[in-house]
Order: C-alpha cells, then structure tokens, then sequence
C-alpha cells in the first residue's frame, strides 16, 4: 500500500484538553517532539503543552502509580506529579495536548480518573493505532531496553499462548494492546463523542502531526517544523541480539540506575542513534503464525471500536490486515558484526570508571568482546 494521506479533521471546541495516551510504537516520540520543539509557538497560538519536559510521563507514571526502573532503587513518581499537569491545564483557558503513551495502561478506574480531574467537560482522548503484527518486533525490543531477556520467539509463543505466563518484564503487553478493550475502556471513561482514534497504517510518516495540528487548530507547519530529525528506528536482529546476550551477562549485577546509564543510555542509544546498519544486515523476522494471530486479533478490536461509537481517522479495518514478514533470519544471530561488537565495547569501557567495582562490568564486558571476537 503506498503511502497517503489522512482526511482533515475539525478542530476540537475552544477549552478542550486532548489527552493522547498511546499506543506504545505508534509515533508516539515524533509526536511528543514536534510538540515540545513548538511548544512556545503553541503557546503564541493559545494551545498549551504543558511542563517542560518532552512528554508528560512522569504525570502518567504518578497516576498510575508507577515506578520507573527496577530493583530496590526505581525511580518513584508521586500523584503530585499529575496533579501539576492538571492544574496547569485548568487553569488555560485555550486548548491543551498533553501525551504520554503509558496511559493506554490505565485500567478503568485510571482511566476514570483522569476524565474527573481534567474534566468531563473539557476533556479529549486521542488513540494512536498501527496493526498489532507491526508492533510485534518493537515491542519486543522495547522490553529489552528494560532489560528482558527471553528471545523474540519465546516470547511470542508465551503472548499468544491459550494461557499466556505473566512475565514482570512484560506484564502490561495486552493491556496496552488489546485495542478494542483499549479504546472502549476510555470511551466509557471519557463517552464516545469525546474520543478519536487515528489509525496510521499506509500513510506518511507525518500523518501524525497533521492530524494533531488540525484536532488544536493550529498550521501544520507548527508541527511539522518542529519535528525531530532524528528517527527512533528499531534494532536490527544482531544489534537486538547485543542488548539481549549483555543483558543475561550484566543486568543481575547493576542497579537500575547503573542500567540505565550505562546500556539504555549509553550503549542502545548509541547503536540506534549514531550507527547506520548495512542495508543487508537482517531484521527482526516476525513468524507467519504470529502475523496471523495478530491479524485475527486486529479483526477482533476493528469490531470493537466500530461498536464503541468513537470518531476513527484512517483505514480502521487495516489494523485485521495481515501485515508482511520480513526475510526469516536466525532467531538468535552467532556472528555479530564486528562495528557493532566495537560500537557496544566501547560504550561499556568508557563507562567502566563510573560504575562501581563491585558490579563486576568490567569482567562481563570483557568477556563479550571476546564472544563477539568468535
């Protein structure tokens, strides 16, 4: 399917807060990018984006009373965080955005929540959709920068298993992605005349950014202008295979916030940042059965939106399309590419003389340099 364009949308009413809540892999940083680099010139155009950060996650992790991170030292965030976002929003008397794809995780008394405090009466939910076999690959890798470390095909037989095992790396994957569930969920918080869902299968990258702009009323170039340059491209297979073999060698001996320098903001960001990948080197190879268990599931939640009664912008039924496999690859690659292996080896050394001895990084380090050597 080639690339087109979404139909245009009516501007929400003056005073409304829209509230986009995900889902996870669905464009959601560019998004959150575009709005933040615009931020003061929304603000000119009487739209607020509140806070100063990227994204408001840290006012979703609060009302969801989450932690970020692992172990004895994850990073709490209080309700007072979400709190904050909401005054800030009640008090502006034009439009609002705020986003931040943790929120598709809200149960119904989350979800509750938040349409109470915000508002009945001024708030606007907006759901970010792709065809489940698309997120597969991501989401999988998106674990992995917490972390995980079970490979892609077990992982995918556990998920659409009859009686899928609960994973703590994993827990909230059907409950971000059981789409129908998802947008019911918040119509029922919210009524639904007060949702949108946008489905971006077959449309430019930018589909986004026009929808949005038109939803707050505001040029598209304010966005499209504002949009980060650099891509939040996923993981080819050997790079994914780095993180999930480091992983298993590393992730028992090392705090959260060790992790979280070290490999999540040192090593990954420096693979899907700054390396360019030969155009040959193999993908993430999603199984024929998994695309297919996820097409009947994207057939499943199509209904279930349509029966909701919520305003859809796109190709609904394309989230049932059964999406393309790309060429199978080892599920677990032996031979890892020697820049790769140089690229991982130098982030780790570089990061030896601020990480405690006693993690014992060092030694796991030094051992996968010589693995990757093999």
């Amino acid at each position: 399917m080639a690339d087109v364009g979404l139909p245009s949308v009516p501007a929400l009413p003056a005073g409304t807060s829209l509230w986009h809540v995900g889902v996870h892999k669905t464009g959601t940083t560019t998004l959150q990018g575009a709005l933040a680099g615009a931020r003061p010139r929304l603000r000119e155009l009487g739209v607020l984006y509140p806070g100063r950060t990227q994204a408001q996650h840290a006012a979703a992790l609060g009302v969801l009373g989450r932690a970020w991170g692992w172990k004895d030292d994850a990073v709490a965030h209080p309700l007072s965080g979400f709190t904050s976002v909401v005054d800030e929003v009640r008090r502006w008397t034009g439009r609002s955005v705020v986003s931040s794809e943790h929120l598709c995780e809200a149960d119904d008394a989350v979800a509750a929540r938040v349409a109470e405090a915000v508002g009945h009466d001024r708030i606007h939910v907006a759901i970010t959709l792709r065809p489940l076999g698309r997120l597969l690959p991501s989401s999988w890798q998106q674990y992995l920068k917490f972390g995980f470390q079970r490979r892609y095909d077990k992982w995918l037989e556990n998920q659409f298993a009859a009686d899928p095992k609960p994973h703590r790396f994993t827990p909230s994957f059907w409950q971000r992605n059981d789409h129908g569930a998802l947008v019911q969920r918040w119509a029922s918080a919210v009524g639904a005349d007060r949702v949108t869902v946008v489905v971006l299968e077959g449309v430019g990258h930018d589909a986004v950014l026009r929808v949005f702009a038109d939803l707050l009323e505001v040029p598209h170039a304010v966005l499209l202008d504002s949009a980060p340059s650099d891509a939040n491209r996923s993981m080819t297979a050997p790079e994914s295979e780095v993180l999930r073999r480091l992983n298993a060698a590393v992730r028992p001996d090392l705090s959260w916030a060790q992790y979280e320098r070290v490999v999540r903001d040192g090593l990954v960001r420096r693979i899907v940042e700054e390396r360019v990948p030969p155009v040959d080197e193999p993908r993430l190879h999603t199984p024929d059965w998994a695309l297919d268990a996820a097409a009947e599931r994207g057939v499943l939640a199509a209904q279930a939106i349509r029966a909701a009664g919520v305003r859809v912008v796109g190709p609904l039924d394309a989230l049932g399309t059964r999406t393309s496999a790309v060429p199978r690859s080892p599920a677990a690659p032996d031979v890892i590419p020697t820049d790769l292996a140089a690229d991982a080896l130098a982030v780790l050394v570089r990061a030896l003389a601020e990480v405690e001895p006693s993690t014992g990084l060092g030694e796991r380090a030094k051992g996968l340099l010589r693995r990757a050597r093999r």
